[in-house]
């Protein structure tokens, strides 16, 4: 070789390794090509009228129809296993008079069952409404009536808090079924009883059964879908939102293809990768990140019933994971349980998930051993997302880098300066939003102007009024729409994007988005209240915030000691009951004067989220929740349980 040239070449080659260095041009790289590949995936399946999120399946099962699709709890299901058994679901439904474009509530577990009813539906053009299993009564009527769906299907397991509704749901107009088996439901009540006894045992009745096992095999072709669009619902799914009841966020048939296209090749996998789910498939990371990108990629399921620490690294062992899923609060549990032998005995090579704390981001991947760990931010209804391959100590913490390509191709995302207590954005003298600087926190503004597949906003099913008010026009330019994503990031100049917290009412706890409305109006409802205020705190060693209510009680219970501890009580016993276990404040406060006001009556909660439970700063009475499941007097002793990591939240 020529030695000019030869130098050329590497004086070329010192050139691009330094710029890869400073720029981060192959991460920036591979998640550019993700992005157009989906795209161009997208405009494909749109100009060939082939948008179902069903047929991305179908192709799997013609690909490979004896390949595993789905292992849960040692049974093996192929993909030809999950066609024919949806098959016999969907014409179950047919018989029951569901046609194109109507809803079906599911309230369900994770569990086969549940992906094979998400199946039946789609192959069928119906739209599931993935109602949370955790939720009751007055919230579980309202998303309820928010889907107006036919049908309301659930399993036997949950027919107690069902049934503590049922007046009201069958009111909305809803035929109430249990996916739970006629058989394995007299199981449960009759098998360890003797015959004179199961005389005196009633079965509810208030429920029908989904008796599909004997319905036919026989496949829906593909015209039965042809009409379906990339606008139209391929599930509602339920997310907690700012302010309120929760809001049914519509996951369009668009969104699905280009998320599980895109997110198949971000985390390299393939038909012969075997993919570990432990997330609640009611949730969009675990039914459409989760189990989507498998239908699209090919891989293979390992669905766990729900997260366990002590099976975690024993299930990844026995079924050869190669990736699995996380949310932050996960990775915490399995960085705090003792070390063990099976803690690098694994094949995993990619966690993907969201929430990995910076504190324990670290530990947990060179604990583990994980060479690649993909972090990313999004929402169910949000309208982009932010990347993060994370494989060197220099990408730890972040949620997302946006490269110089990945900003060409996605120009639409801005930090704004918001005022932390009335939660306005702030506006220049031209009245445009004010970007913040480098390592400055500021709310999270995503492109929503529906010009590329992308920035498509699709807000809240049925909530016109609710999807309105999360966009912003004339942000930076007159006629340019965007969404708030009510959440603080910041950035730093070399574009590592971090979270900083959730603005506005709603924070993060147990891997759950909780809504302080919701909550507030919940236990304003306890006799003795006077004003209630809720809000999240940090608390040393734990991923989210905790919950936190201020409360202002009548003269007659503040002054009495007997009547104060009667109402702590009544208030323990009453969110034990109407609350999800991860929605039940851990604290409460009960103030001697009433709380602060906005202009607007909103009460100002950037003073009470930085005192948190401070005994320092608070002066007031505190209780907190215990692992009895009730409330007790918070002082020093406990504060330093907690500070020294011993308490159970």
């Amino acid at each position: 070789m020529d030695p000019v040239s030869a130098a050329g070449i590497a004086a070329t080659a010192a050139v691009g390794y330094i710029l890869n260095g400073k720029y981060q041009l192959t991460k920036d790289l591979r998640i550019v090509r993700g992005g157009l590949k989906s795209r161009k995936l997208f405009e494909t399946l749109a100009k060939n009228e082939d948008c179902s999120a069903y047929n991305r399946f179908e192709e799997q099962c013609h690909a490979q129809p004896f390949g595993v699709a789905l292992v849960f709890e040692s049974t093996s299901y192929t993909w030809r296993d999950l066609e024919l058994a949806s098959n016999r679901m969907a014409h179950w439904f047919v018989a029951k008079g569901i046609k194109s474009g109507d809803r079906i509530a599911m309230m369900m577990h994770n569990s086969p069952l549940f992906i094979i009813t998400w199946l039946a539906l789609l192959k069928i053009a119906v739209v599931p409404a993935f109602i949370n299993s955790q939720i009751a009564g007055a919230v579980l009527i309202h998303s309820l009536k928010v889907a107006m769906a036919k049908l309301f299907i659930f399993d036997y397991e949950l027919a107690p808090i069902v049934q503590a509704s049922v007046g009201e749901i069958k009111d909305l107009g809803y035929d109430l079924y249990t996916i739970t088996s006629k058989q394995q439901v007299h199981g449960i009540h009759y098998s360890h009883l003797s015959e004179s006894a199961r005389q005196s045992i009633e079965i509810p009745t208030f429920f029908g059964y989904v008796e599909w096992e004997h319905q036919s095999t026989d496949g829906f072709p593909k015209s039965v879908r042809k009409h379906v669009d990339m606008k139209d619902p391929a599930a509602l799914i339920y997310t907690s939102g700012t302010t309120g009841f929760p809001k049914a966020a519509v996951m369009d048939h668009g969104r699905f293809n280009i998320a599980t296209s895109a997110w198949a090749g971000w985390i390299d996998v393939a038909p012969e990768s075997k993919v570990y789910i432990t997330l609640p498939l009611y949730h969009s990371a675990g039914s459409i990140i989760g189990v989507g990108q498998s239908w699209m990629s090919g891989s293979t399921i390992i669905l766990a019933r729900k997260f366990s620490v002590t099976n975690f690294w024993k299930d990844c062992i026995a079924y050869d994971v190669t990736h699995f899923q996380y949310i932050g609060e996960l990775c915490r549990y399995l960085v705090n349980a003792p070390p063990s032998p099976l803690d690098k005995a694994h094949k995993v090579r990619v966690a993907f998930g969201n929430g990995m704390r910076p504190d324990i981001w670290a530990k947990f991947q060179e604990r583990f051993n994980i060479p690649t760990v993909f972090e990313y931010y999004t929402m169910s209804e949000g309208t982009g997302a932010l990347l993060n391959i994370a494989t060197s100590k220099r990408d730890q913490g972040a949620v997302g880098f946006r490269g110089p390509l990945v900003r060409l191709i996605t120009p639409g995302f801005k930090l704004v300066k918001v005022d932390f207590d009335t939660e306005e954005l702030a506006r220049d003298k031209n009245g445009f939003c004010v970007e913040v600087g480098p390592n400055e926190i500021g709310e999270l503004l995503t492109l929503a102007d529906g010009k590329t597949p992308n920035s498509r906003y699709l807000g809240y099913f049925n909530q016109p009024k609710l999807s309105q008010a999360k966009l912003v026009s004339n942000a930076f330019v007159k006629g340019d729409i965007y969404m708030r994503t009510g959440d603080l990031l910041y950035k730093t100049k070399d574009q590592y994007w971090y979270f900083a917290d959730r603005a506005g009412d709603t924070y993060r706890w147990k891997g759950e988005n909780v809504s302080t409305a919701e909550i507030g109006d919940n236990m304003g409802r306890v006799d003795g209240v006077a004003s209630c205020t809720v809000y999240g705190v940090s608390v040393p060693g734990q991923d989210g915030r905790a919950g936190m209510a201020a409360i202002v009680l009548k003269d007659s219970i503040i002054q009495d000691k007997a009547a104060l501890a009667d109402f702590v009580q009544r208030m323990g016993a009453h969110v034990a009951k109407g609350l999800p276990s991860y929605a039940v404040p851990r604290f409460i406060r009960i103030c001697e004067q009433e709380l602060e006001t906005t202009g607007t009556f909103k009460n100002k909660k950037v003073e009470l989220r930085k005192e948190g439970f401070d005994l320092d700063q608070v002066k007031d009475r505190m209780y907190w929740w215990t692992p009895q499941g009730r409330y007790l007097p918070f002082g020093q002793a406990e504060n330093a349980e907690i500070l020294a990591g011993r308490a159970r939240l």
